[in-house]
């Protein structure tokens, strides 16, 4: 267990095997995610080492598959930490609009930890649900296009209004079930950078 301010972060593990490094990295990751879109709304965080598989989220909890590389792990751990705002906090259709959770999360994800890189396929729309997708491209395309999207949204509103409008988005939507077209137009209207013209090729359904 650690402490952050009035929160608690719990690592729960069989295997100790980087458990100093996943309980630091859930640390790190929230702190940092509540200075960009405010207050953690849990009184714990859990983090559970899981037998394998994959990385998955639930709200006030997470899980991490035993055997994840450590170079890997901080990503990981940062991922499904800002689900708990992504849909925790803000709910959507993730089935139906998953640019609204897994782009969000990952853009967050991928700030605080520096680890940004571009898509391995082309590019493509981001208004599909997951069922359109290839399951060869659908993370390539929803979480590393959808997040260096609004990575060039940060670019282009600047980082101070970005933020600030985000967390804004956060408190108005807090506990209901929001959408995409809620999200984009609430960055764009927060500017005065014309950026229906930067989401009309991608989300071609909305615009």
């Amino acid at each position: 267990t650690a402490t952050l301010g009035t929160k608690k972060v719990r690592y729960y593990y069989r295997s100790s095997a980087n458990h100093a490094l996943i309980l630091d990295a859930a640390v790190d990751a929230l702190r940092a995610m509540q200075a960009r879109l405010g207050p953690y709304p849990y009184t714990i965080y859990k983090v559970v080492q899981s037998a394998g598989g994959y990385g998955m989220e639930s709200p006030g909890l997470t899980w991490i598959p035993f055997g994840v590389g450590s170079a890997n792990l901080r990503y990981l751990v940062a991922h499904e930490t800002a689900h708990q705002w992504f849909y925790s906090l803000v709910g959507n259709d993730q089935a139906r609009q998953p640019f609204a959770d897994e782009a969000v999360a990952d853009f967050v994800a991928r700030d605080v930890t520096g680890t940004r890189r571009a898509s391995r396929c082309g590019t493509s729309r981001l208004d599909l649900s997951i069922y359109r997708y290839s399951a060869a491209y659908y993370y390539e395309i929803v979480y590393i296009q959808g997040g260096n999207l609004l990575n060039d949204v940060r670019r282009r509103m600047g980082s101070t209004l970005f933020w600030s409008t985000l967390r804004s988005y956060v408190t108005a939507q807090r506990y209901r079930i929001s959408t995409t077209p809620t999200l984009l137009t609430t960055l764009d209207d927060a500017t005065p950078v014309y950026l229906s013209a930067v989401f009309r090729p991608r989300f071609p359904s909305i615009y």
